[in-house]
């Protein structure tokens, strides 16, 4: 019961699957760019840029319990899906709080 009530928060709002449409069409540019101009040094950083600041203390926190200089590249993306889910997450409980302020009854409302 609770893992369906997080996955309806998590996914099955507004704000939540427009961030991760954003999220899902970025990285699919990625990949597209990728794909037609070869292996990049930066591959990734737009993904990064819109999963931030999770994803940066995430990898922080991945680099200091694994030692690693660098993390791997499968470490690294598994890192950006978990952040985005996170980040949808906390956009779904942000609808929730919103729309149940806006329920309470005994408020004003204005025309």
């Amino acid at each position: 019961m609770i893992a369906r009530k997080l996955f309806r928060i998590a996914f099955a709002n507004p704000f939540s699957a427009v961030y991760l449409g954003v999220v899902g069409a970025v990285a699919v540019f990625e990949v597209i760019a990728a794909l037609i101009e070869g292996p990049q040094e930066f591959a990734g950083l737009y993904v990064l840029m819109v999963t931030s600041p999770t994803a940066l203390l995430l990898m922080e926190f991945a680099e200091a319990i694994g030692g690693f200089a660098k993390p791997s590249q499968e470490l690294s993306v598994v890192t950006l899906a978990v952040s985005a889910v996170l980040q949808s997450l906390t956009l779904g409980l942000l609808w929730k709080l919103v729309r149940s302020e806006r329920a309470k009854p005994g408020r004003a409302q204005h025309s």
